[in-house]
């Protein structure tokens, strides 16, 4: 009997103990979520940064800065070169003479008044937005 008496009171105070947690955890709910949160975070954070190398490695990110970081000091401007090297002086060039033509001008442009006397003189009135140009010549291959 005194084994049942024993274990009776145990098992009391086993509830109560569970009680007495459970209302603690209750009562402290919004403190143990933010102290969870800030362990996960601070648990994240060197985790990272631990492993920040690895990381950048495995992204790409490394190739692309180390890519945009380098810099170029022996730099020779290749422009003129390749302009000289495009030009084939096998082609022949002729020269022809366009000309005098009537030419549509954009919005908002209008004739001269020394283009509009020589067109009149070769007996064309302009319209609006036109003008008269000369003869010219052209280089063509």
């Amino acid at each position: 009997m005194e084994n049942e008496t024993m274990s009776g009171k145990k098992a009391v105070e086993d509830a109560k103990e569970k009680k007495d947690l459970i209302d603690f955890l209750k009562e402290h709910k919004k403190s143990i979520v933010i102290g969870a949160t800030t362990l996960c975070t601070l648990v994240a954070g060197v985790f990272i940064l631990k492993n920040r190398k690895n990381i950048i490695n495995a992204t790409g990110v490394k190739e692309i800065i180390d890519k945009s970081m380098e810099i170029y000091e022996d730099v020779v401007p290749v422009l003129p070169e390749t302009i000289e090297a495009s030009i084939d002086s096998d082609v022949p060039k002729k020269i022809i003479n366009v000309r005098e033509h009537l030419r549509n001008l954009p919005n908002n442009y209008n004739a001269s008044q020394s283009k509009i006397d020589l067109a009149a003189q070769y007996g064309i009135t302009l319209a609006e937005h036109q003008t008269w140009v000369n003869s010219y010549p052209k280089t063509v291959a």
